[in-house]
């Protein structure tokens, strides 16, 4: 660990500084990611290529966009490369962890690549698909077979409740901060669908019993937390190498679903919404406020047909099934977990500052993307609630939600 002694510091000014210190030349701004903290290309003196990312202290930052999970992202590989050395290869080295008065800054090496989704962005569904897939057996036995599987200990209770619906509750006073108008609204009508707050339905589900009975009976070894597609890299040049970056920053014994459900996500809404743009409409008035939600651009095929089969993809791999023998409610809880990320994801987007320009190059600003989120979120968290009343729901139809969602005019 580097320090540098404080001062006023800026996004910009402790780029520089870093890369000042460690005699490296400045290159382009990454902005491909979904974290507040900003990211450079740079070069050392040996014309080697290295990634800087830098994140200051900000007020109100939710967890996972703060800078105590930042710093501890470096002690979690750490741990990884100890505890799980053949997922600790996959994962990009921290060559320099620098830091300061409120701030810290890391430099990894760079690695050409691509997402893990990029196929679907890029190909035909009828090729882009299949590749995903393949990419995703290698992703995930890094993960799940080099990872998660390497321990466990038995869940405490509660788990659900607090790993899960806990994580959307603990952030939503933020959201209420700043959308006070929609994230107070005890009821929405959502693409013509009569909805009640999220709040409110975690709340039915949790005195119902629901959330401890898709409860897992046991955590697994922390193998990263947060492997939504971005996290998840693919060469540039050989599709067969697979690197990891950025885990959760947890050390503390983790369930899977938690990132498998992440990556679901990734293909629902998170990368569709910051790629695409949110476009809504809102009718205020007598009763509940409606509003209708949809993308300003067409939504890629490959991801809805990768999204709906990815459940029964995960029936076909046989980590899976090692991993998951004695949870039965597991593909329950991985979709009411996807519905939860998407509206824990809300409030993370009002700390992510960065531009996010859609495939037009109309910049989304932070709001409009929380409500987006927020949106979707109780959209989906509603449909579930219905579908659970019913038996172990289809996760395809109800994963179509977001998919099949009208477009605003």
């Amino acid at each position: 660990m580097t320090t540098i002694a404080p001062g006023e510091a800026t996004e910009s000014s402790t780029v520089a500084r870093v890369a000042g210190k460690l005699g490296l030349e400045l290159g382009e701004e990454l902005l491909d990611g979904g974290s507040p903290a900003r990211v450079h290309r740079a070069r050392a003196a040996d014309g080697s290529e290295v990634v800087i990312k830098v994140l200051l202290a900000h007020h109100g930052a939710v967890d996972g966009h703060d800078l105590g999970s930042f710093r501890a992202k470096r002690v979690q590989i750490d741990e990884i490369r100890a505890g799980a050395p053949r997922l600790g290869q996959r994962y990009l080295p921290v060559l320099t962890a620098l830091e300061g008065e409120g701030w810290a800054a890391s430099v990894t090496p760079f690695f050409p690549s691509v997402d893990a989704a990029a196929c679907l962005r890029t190909r035909r569904v009828d090729d882009g698909v299949p590749a995903f897939f393949t990419q995703q057996t290698a992703i995930l036995a890094a993960l799940l077979a080099d990872g998660y599987a390497t321990d466990s200990v038995a869940a405490p209770p509660g788990l659900v409740a607090d790993m899960h619906a806990g994580r959307f509750l603990r952030r939503l006073p933020v959201l209420e901060q700043a959308l006070p108008d929609d994230v107070g609204a005890a009821r929405l009508v959502i693409n013509g669908v009569p909805c009640e707050s999220p709040k409110t339905v975690l709340r039915q589900l949790n005195d119902d019993e629901r959330l401890t009975r898709v409860a897992p009976a046991r955590l697994w070894f922390p193998a990263h937390g947060d492997a939504n597609i971005r996290n998840t890299l693919v060469g540039a040049d050989d599709p067969t190498d697979i690197r990891i970056i950025d885990p959760r920053g947890s050390t503390e014994h983790w369930d899977p679903i938690y990132d498998l459900a992440k990556t679901v996500f990734s293909l629902s809404v998170w990368d569709p919404l910051l790629r695409l743009g949110p476009r809504i409409r809102v009718q205020r008035g007598v009763g509940a406020p409606r509003y209708e939600i949809g993308y300003r651009h067409p939504t890629f095929r490959g991801y809805r047909t990768a999204a709906l089969d990815y459940l029964a993809f995960l029936d076909t791999l046989p980590v899976t099934a090692e991993l998951f023998a004695d949870d039965p409610h597991w593909r329950e809880r991985l979709l009411l977990t996807h519905d939860l990320h998407v509206l824990a994801e809300a409030p993370c987007r009002l700390s992510d500052r960065k531009p996010k320009p859609d495939l037009s190059g109309q910049e989304s600003t932070p709001e409009e993307l929380a409500l987006g989120h927020y949106l979707w979120g109780t959209l989906l968290i509603n449909d579930l609630a219905a579908r659970l009343d019913g038996g172990e729901p289809d996760a395809a139809a109800h994963l179509s939600v977001t998919f099949d969602a009208p477009v605003p005019a």
